[in-house]
């Protein structure tokens, strides 16, 4: 088979999706993958995929650019003639899903989060899910990575009768291995993703910077920095309990030196950081939020708290502080445990594969 994936950065690919790639290509498909090319496209058509590069914005809605873009994808299918279409992110769902229904190729949809755009008042959100549902109307699948966030697009009648749930993206488990807990003293922190407000991170220092007065508690940042958080990066030199060390390739090292990861996100698919965390035997605090709770057990695995709450974050900061090492290094190998028996990338690899084996060549 032909099969073309539509993606608006190479990072949801080369994080989430290589194993998946390896194995498409071991079955002998050629595997086509449309994206602004960039650093790791040498590495994709190493693994024997072609790159298409496709400039596409993450942000914005220039009507005149969007409809380039479907338009592009229409050309793309008519060269191609891809036998199946996967799409991951909004943008590419939305213009991917149009223009596939149109060129009669079956398609699957990846919904890894609902993001802001549910968030930005009624109108937008009734605009969304109407777009939604024209673009998914001839859909063949659409995978979840939750099923809060199926139920609501059910609930919204889209793409009804055709979802699918796997745990998350999961998580590689020889590539994110088992860690001996750190054996020195204090509470190291560590926050994995964009620097951004819809991630917690103003809640998340302010509730640090409070409590590093009363215990040995720090923060290390990694992740790119949104321009709306710039002057909150800048502030950090003042308080040496804050740390930002910017886009890291190796996580997993970070991950090895923390005490725990901690994700006060609004909005999540599934979070894959601390996913990788658990992996690495670390326990995680995160919102009580879909594509997070279902990350850990409370008390086990780690602490939950409520998003856009300062204080019940600062709160299950404060538990984990008075835990002992031993304490804390228990709710680690619990939390390598979970990932092992719910969140192995091979069970979601499989999910695909099966997916695309169903409804690959049958087109309309």
């Amino acid at each position: 088979m032909k099969i073309l994936f539509l993606v608006n950065h190479e990072v949801t690919l080369y994080y989430f999706r290589t194993e998946l790639l390896q194995a498409l290509v071991r079955e002998g498909h050629e595997v086509f993958l449309s994206m602004p090319r960039a650093e790791h496209a040498a590495f994709f058509e190493g693994l024997g995929c072609t790159v298409l590069d496709t400039p596409i914005t993450q942000y914005g809605m220039n009507p005149l650019r969007e409809i380039k873009l479907i338009k592009k994808y229409k050309a793309m299918i008519k060269e191609y003639s891809p036998d199946i279409i996967l799409t991951y992110t909004i943008k590419p769902a939305l213009y991917g899903g149009i223009a596939a229904a149109a060129m009669h190729v079956p398609y699957i949809s990846t919904v890894t989060g609902l993001g802001a755009a549910f968030e930005r008042g009624r109108l937008f959100s009734l605009l969304i899910s109407s777009w939604y549902r024209f673009s998914t109307r001839k859909i063949s699948c659409m995978f979840f990575q939750n099923e809060k966030h199926s139920k609501k697009f059910e609930q919204m009648k889209i793409a009804t009768g055709k979802h699918r749930i796997v745990p998350g993206s999961g998580v590689n488990l020889e590539k994110h291995s088992f860690e001996q807990y750190p054996a020195e003293d204090g509470t190291r922190l560590l926050f994995i993703g964009r620097m951004m407000r819809d991630k917690g991170i103003f809640e998340l220092c302010e509730a640090v910077g409070k409590l590093s007065e009363k215990y040995d508690i720090s923060l290390d940042i990694i992740g790119w920095c949104e321009k709306e958080c710039e002057e909150l990066k800048n502030s950090f030199t003042k308080d040496g309990a804050i740390h930002y060390l910017g886009w890291q390739e190796d996580v997993h090292s970070f991950v090895k030196r923390s005490h725990a990861v901690v994700l006060p996100s609004y909005h999540e698919g599934m979070a894959n950081g601390l996913l990788e965390a658990e992996a690495g035997g670390r326990p995680v605090l995160a919102s009580n939020i879909p594509g997070c709770c279902e990350t850990f057990d409370e008390g086990v695995t780690g602490f939950g708290f409520e998003a856009k709450d300062e204080k019940s974050l600062e709160n299950a900061i404060e538990r984990f502080c008075l835990l002992d090492n031993a304490q804390r290094a228990e709710m680690g190998s619990a939390a390598r445990k979970k990932v092992e028996r719910e969140f192995d990338r091979k069970t979601v690899v499989r999910a695909y594969l099966d997916a695309i084996h169903e409804f690959g060549g049958k087109r309309r």
